[in-house]
């Protein structure tokens, strides 16, 4: 005898895995960037030359925010909100152990 799917699964099974993936992204993007870093700190042990790919976040050294490239200022080494700020970084931000 065939299996019969709800109609209503159908619909529902994608907008669930899609609330799911909302819930995890966050996650997931500091697990990425922590990998990278692990991978930049290996291989400058090893003296290898740089993973090949474009940058997608910088950690800003003042607020330890990740940060878009366009949106951090490598002549004064911050981001924009910490150069605007004059490094003071967020208000409301407690005090958190930057490592």
């Amino acid at each position: 005898m065939p299996t019969v799917v709800h109609p209503a699964l159908i619909i529902a099974l994608p907008l669930l895995v899609g609330a799911l993936l909302m819930v995890l992204r966050p996650h997931l993007a500091g697990l990425r960037h922590a990998y990278r870093e692990a991978e930049a700190a290996i291989r400058s042990a090893l003296r290898l030359p740089p993973a090949l790919g474009s940058v997608s976040a910088i950690r800003c050294p003042r607020c330890c925010r990740w940060v878009k490239p366009r949106r951090f200022d490598l002549r004064r080494m911050s981001c924009r909100s910490c150069v605007s700020t004059l490094g003071r970084g967020r208000r409301g931000q407690g005090g958190d152990l930057c490592l």
